[in-house]
């Protein structure tokens, strides 16, 4: 599986054009993700912090590294060396 980026407009019958330098992906099999680049909302800040929180959204809980690292200083498992 290879991936690609690029920028094309959908013209005004609804097809999306590939530059000529990707003719060896005619007749694959492929899967687009449509960013709208012209989104209500163009504030860059904005956009970017969109983007960052629908791919960190993975459905799974977070871990609580204040619980990690209080459970580890609990622990203290470590072995005194010299006395």
């Amino acid at each position: 599986m290879n991936r690609y980026q690029f920028e094309s407009v959908i013209n005004e019958n609804g097809m999306i054009v590939l530059p000529n330098e990707m003719k060896s992906l005619r007749q694959h099999r492929i899967r687009l993700m449509i960013l709208d680049l012209e989104a209500e909302n163009s504030d860059p800040v904005y956009f970017l912090d969109y983007i960052t929180r629908k791919f960190a959204d993975t459905g799974e809980v977070d871990l609580n590294l204040s619980e990690i690292y209080t459970g580890r200083t609990d622990a203290d498992e470590r072995r005194i060396m010299f006395d």
